[in-house]
């Protein structure tokens, strides 16, 4: 759960579904791109990749931490008269001891001086307001403080600035089928998130950075649910400080995410 909550901004919603009927017929080969977990006889339509993907690279968030996540989020709505797109600047922060099993306060935390609200669980969330809807309008350098708590008082400053991820080019997926999900292109990432967020759940994969693309088999498809969902595409970049004898993880998100109908 703490790394859903480190590297993801994305809602999850709970419908209903249906499951696979069995015998199905679909790719058994594990190796292959298009590989249907829910399979029980090879059809020959197991399809491969002779190009490997980049080095991933995930922090391992071990012992005591600060994570810093400052997230832009391009979401893409279908409308009557075409598609619009909605900017939003959010920011989340996390303190621990013991890994990440549980999060201790730090205090008053600000991002360039916008406040952060504490939850029941000691995060801390920036929710944009009703006069500031489109939230933090992120500058060149930014600037994470906290007045100390339990976590003491920190002060770091990160200058990485954010990847960028063109818009989804991917169609509606269908539940019962292997889904590629594309981006138009991601440049100046550490690691790539692509998710696909349904009615019963969701399915996720880190892979390098800058890559654009991925395949989901059709048995990770058939979990997640049908109607309404999302996709998303998400580069990641990381900058690792310390203050004070602490180790701090800055993650600077940019997450593209659209609407979707899934069959």
């Amino acid at each position: 759960m703490k790394k859903t909550i480190l590297i993801s901004g994305a809602l999850i919603f709970t419908l209903t579904v249906g499951l696979t009927s069995c015998k199905k017929e679909g790719c058994t080969d594990p190796t292959a791109i298009n590989y249907d977990i829910a399979a029980q006889k090879d059809d020959g339509s197991c399809e491969f990749s002779n190009v490997p993907e980049p080095s991933t690279y995930i922090p391992s968030f071990n012992g005591e931490f600060g994570a810093l996540i400052a997230l832009k989020t391009v979401t893409t709505i279908e409308t009557p008269i075409g598609n619009q797109e909605q900017n939003i600047g959010t920011a989340v922060a996390v303190f621990s001891e013991n890994g990440g099993t549980s999060f201790v306060g730090a205090g008053t935390v600000s991002l360039d001086d916008n406040e952060l609200n504490p939850q029941d669980n000691n995060s801390y969330v920036f929710t944009p307001s009703a006069s500031s809807y489109t939230g933090i309008n992120f500058p060149a350098n930014l600037t994470w403080k906290g007045t100390g708590g339990v976590w003491p008082t920190f002060e770091v400053t990160t200058n990485q600035g954010f990847s960028t991820v063109g818009e989804i080019t991917s169609n509606d997926p269908a539940g019962s089928s292997s889904y590629t999900l594309t981006s138009s292109g991601v440049v100046g990432a550490d690691s790539t998130l692509f998710a696909v967020y349904g009615a019963n759940g969701h399915v996720l994969k880190t892979v390098g950075g800058n890559v654009f693309s991925h395949t989901f088999t059709a048995g990770e498809m058939s979990s997640i649910g049908t109607g309404f969902g999302f996709v998303q595409v998400v580069g990641l970049r990381y900058d690792i400080k310390n203050d004070s004898g602490k180790t701090y993880y800055l993650i600077n998100e940019t997450a593209r995410t659209k609407q979707v109908n899934i069959d």
